[in-house]
């Protein structure tokens, strides 16, 4: 392996690796004020094809089967689901429309007016952090939080994930979302010349950066289980084609992406719970370019 490959990461001792130079948390929260405003101004404005769609809805229902496996039966008029940086509320209005009561976190609005205007009113917008300690001053508790590519733009993750945790009710599931960092691909993509950069080390975007082993050792130190851990689709297998390299020539990285919308719901049509199955062994393989952790409260 090349020998600069950390040079801006040092692996900590639960097993992921952080920025050496982090920003400070006031840093932080004036980088994303800044973000978030230009977000609200226009950048959330995406459209999205009938087929992306599709796909955001088919991700959720693949969830939504494993939720149900680890629920066992449930009345999800009785349920409640927190989501933490809800963004354009596509999984609100999915729990919704299932009959779950619904709250979503985010640091603006502009994303869901745009595309599920009818879930607003379930939202409370400002800072996530200090709206999480806020829900469990009122005694609110939930059955599923969702938190999804937010463990990876914090600080201190195990703070967050114990701050979820006492949110959740017992036996309540956690479903966390991260780019699977320094994989077994990745490291072949930079050892074999095909990358010429760590592309996904972003600075101060992503502080920490995960492996399923390191997730489920974060999990673990927070006191919860992880019952079920599955990747996604391996989009960085295209950076093993020169003719599809899209870190390399960055105009092929929208063709990349519609080619994994058609392949992801071809899969679902075929069968959701195989995919599911095909996505969990993936992850065992180390493969896939996020990871979708199912993590249970089994105890306070």
């Amino acid at each position: 392996m090349k020998k600069n490959i950390f040079k801006n990461v040092r692996k900590n001792k639960l097993g992921y690796y952080k920025l050496i130079n982090k920003p400070s948390q006031r840093e932080l929260e004036k980088y994303y004020r800044s973000k978030y405003y230009q977000q609200s101004k226009g950048s959330y404005q995406n459209k999205y094809s009938p087929a992306e769609i599709t796909f955001f809805k088919n991700k959720l229902e693949q969830k939504y089967q494993i939720i149900q496996n680890l629920f066992g039966k449930i009345r999800p008029a009785s349920l409640k689901f927190l989501d933490i940086g809800c963004g354009e509320g596509w999984a609100l209005a999915f729990f919704q429309e299932k009959g779950w009561n619904v709250v979503g976190l985010d640091y603006s609005l502009a994303g869901c007016e745009v595309h599920n205007p009818e879930c607003l009113d379930k939202i409370r917008p400002g800072d996530i952090y200090k709206n999480i300690p806020k829900l469990k001053k009122e005694g609110k508790y939930f059955d599923l939080i969702f938190l999804e590519h937010v463990l990876e733009h914090v600080v201190d993750p195990l703070i967050l994930l114990k701050d979820c945790k006492n949110l959740l009710k017992v036996k309540g599931i956690l479903v966390v979302k991260v780019p699977n960092d320094f994989s077994i691909l990745q490291k072949y993509l930079y050892e074999n010349g095909h990358i010429e950069e760590l592309f996904w080390v972003i600075s101060p975007d992503h502080i920490s950066y995960f492996n399923r082993q390191s997730i489920i050792r974060l999990a673990k130190a927070v006191g919860m289980n992880t019952p079920c851990i599955m990747s996604d689709f391996p989009i960085d297998w295209n950076l093993l084609n020169a003719d599809s390299n899209y870190i390399k020539e960055k105009s092929r990285g929208r063709s990349c992406h519609q080619a994994r919308v058609e392949i992801e719901n071809l899969l679902h049509k075929i069968s959701p719970q195989k995919t599911n199955k095909l996505y969990e062994i993936m992850a065992e393989l180390g493969i896939g370019r996020n990871l979708i952790c199912f993590f249970r409260k089994d105890y306070n």
